[in-house]
């Protein structure tokens, strides 16, 4: 544990001598382990007060290697600066390297809860279509919501209102209404596509997220430094790179890291 605090005390030193703000344990880092930001005057990183004391030096530098790549490349959207032009074998190393670090519980579990509303969906376009033949997912269906008066139009918005001080609810249907069948069950599709889109959304952020190119260099030079045998396993290429690079601004954490 002392070696872990002397690391963490000198990567603090460096980092600060660069003019990086340093908060460790100080904030809860915007929900993240940790999290760089560049300011009117200077830069800040704050490392996340849920951590434990060894997990602190590989956010650290997680989040010193954006600072790195800032300083070469202000919009983040090259890796031109450290690794010169990337083939499709050592951009492969990266995305491996990003297939260790996905929180797969997460990830499973939005693909999990799309592939139950999809179903739910189904099941309710199908109880709609024995009904109306010509019901169609993809668009409004008018011959149902012509017959809706307000607040059931709202409803096929939102999942839960107030209209004239009552609130009403997509799962109180039955309550508060006198629907017929296929009425509830387009409503409550229209209230199952929302949610779809929602996870959805999050699941592209998630993509988004763990393949941009400055995330892809972030998580590489947190394996790099904290374990050299499973970055030279994934990432044997990118690894000799690193080496030949020799870029200032890591020559420190060489040290420090004992590389």
């Amino acid at each position: 544990m002392a070696c872990e605090r002397n690391r963490i005390l000198e990567l603090t030193n460096y980092l600060s001598s660069l003019g990086i703000d340093i908060n460790i344990s100080r904030t809860k880092a915007r929900g993240h382990n940790g999290i760089f930001m560049h300011k009117l005057n200077g830069f800040r990183i704050d490392i996340s007060k849920n951590l434990s004391e060894e997990d602190i030096v590989p956010v650290m530098l997680h989040e010193f290697a954006h600072y790195v790549h800032y300083s070469y490349d202000k919009n983040l959207k090259s890796l031109d600066f450290i690794f010169g032009k990337l083939s499709d074998e050592q951009r492969e190393e990266l995305i491996k390297i990003t297939v260790q670090k996905v929180p797969k519980e997460f990830a499973q579990k939005l693909y999990s809860v799309k592939d139950k509303v999809n179903k739910e969906i189904q099941l309710l376009s199908k109880k709609i279509k024995v009904t109306h033949k010509d019901f169609k997912l993809s668009e409004s269906f008018k011959p149902i919501e012509k017959n809706l008066s307000n607040p059931l139009k709202y409803l096929l918005k939102y999942d839960r209102i107030k209209y004239f001080n009552k609130i009403y609810s997509v799962d109180k249907l039955d309550e508060d209404f006198s629907l017929n069948d296929t009425e509830i069950n387009y409503i409550k599709l229209k209230s199952k596509q929302r949610y779809l889109k929602r996870v959805n959304s999050k699941i592209n952020r998630l993509n988004k997220y763990y393949n941009n190119p400055t995330e892809l260099f972030a998580r590489f030079i947190e394996l790099y430094y904290t374990n050299q045998d499973e970055a030279k396993k994934l990432a044997p290429m990118l690894c000799l790179k690193m080496k030949e690079s020799k870029l200032p601004a890591f020559e420190k954490i060489n040290k420090i890291m004992g590389i």
